[in-house]
């Protein structure tokens, strides 16, 4: 009996993984691949199906899923037609794990990928369509409503802040804010921002040479309840808190919102920065994160 040729006994084994990789029982094996998933990440899973896939990095897809991913006290529950988990390696050939959603269904697609080394940790974000009323705003357990499209790409280390490299761009349309009661005895009495209808967003962001630069930050028209932009840059510290900004927002109201008695107390709030341009509020932080966050210069500068 003559040996078998290396071809055959080649293809042989090709022919056995492949079964093995496409009758492998994954479904048995779904509540066992999802807590695996829990206990690394704390993003928890809940669908109908799994498959392999095999074009590209190594991952599953799975169908018809709710996902939780956690961001601190609020967590963010998306729901998907498909997801696709992936293992890959990232910029600088960083291990990373990704989550593509096509079909949410609450509009849009959504791609995320985290990755770390060491102290050196790398993210991305890209949306398309997104529909950002999905989502609640961290802390406040309300939604801003409206479009983004997003690309966002950073690498930092957790050692040197000021060694973060990337950028941010986002592009939204239909942005309307929440109505937002303001309770801070340090602010004076209580009162509340209104719902804001304020249009497109523009943000164009970069990272780079230990400092962060605005090439554009815009928001509204003048035919929005709000329209404004952000100015400056920062010089990035060795921690984030140590970060010194130099940052001017300015905000420009419409009539409906100036001539509504019922914000009378929010604008009164803002009377120090009005600006002599009709209906504009301009200020300043020219500080660092630690203190504006120990309110040492929590409260901006009026720009005239």
């Amino acid at each position: 009996m003559s040996k078998p040729k290396k071809s055959t006994i080649f293809i042989c084994i090709a022919v056995f993984l492949f079964g093995l990789i496409v009758f492998f029982p994954l479904q048995n094996l779904k509540g066992l691949i999802f807590q695996k998933i829990y206990q690394n990440t704390g993003i928890l899973i809940v669908a109908e199906e799994i498959h392999p896939l095999f074009l590209g990095w190594p991952g599953i897809q799975i169908n018809n899923v709710n996902v939780t991913l956690p961001a601190g006290g609020d967590d963010i529950e998306l729901s998907s037609k498909s997801m696709n988990v992936r293992a890959r390696l990232g910029s600088s050939f960083i291990p990373s794990a990704s989550l593509s959603f096509s079909e949410l269904k609450g509009g849009g697609d959504l791609f995320l990928q985290f990755g770390q080394r060491g102290p050196v940790v790398s993210l991305a974000m890209e949306s398309s369509a997104f529909n950002l009323a999905q989502i609640k705003l961290p802390g406040l357990h309300q939604r801003v409503e409206g479009i983004l499209n997003s690309d966002v790409s950073l690498k930092y280390n957790d050692a040197i802040f000021s060694d973060t490299k990337g950028t941010i761009e986002l592009k939204g349309a239909s942005i309307k804010t929440p109505a937002i009661l303001v309770n801070n005895p340090l602010l004076g009495p209580p009162f509340q921002i209104p719902e804001l209808e304020a249009g497109d967003l523009d943000v164009k962001l970069k990272f780079n040479d230990g400092a962060m630069t605005i090439s554009s930050f815009k928001l509204g028209n003048p035919k929005t309840d709000l329209s404004g932009s952000i100015t400056g840059d920062a010089k990035l510290g060795m921690t984030p808190d140590q970060t010194q900004i130099n940052l001017t927002l300015r905000l420009i109201f419409s009539q409906k919102i100036l001539g509504n008695p019922e914000y009378k107390t929010f604008l009164d709030f803002l009377g120090a920065y009005r600006t002599g341009t009709a209906g504009e509020y301009a200020m300043n932080w020219t500080a660092s994160i630690a203190e504006i966050l120990n309110l040492t210069k929590a409260l901006p500068s009026p720009v005239r």
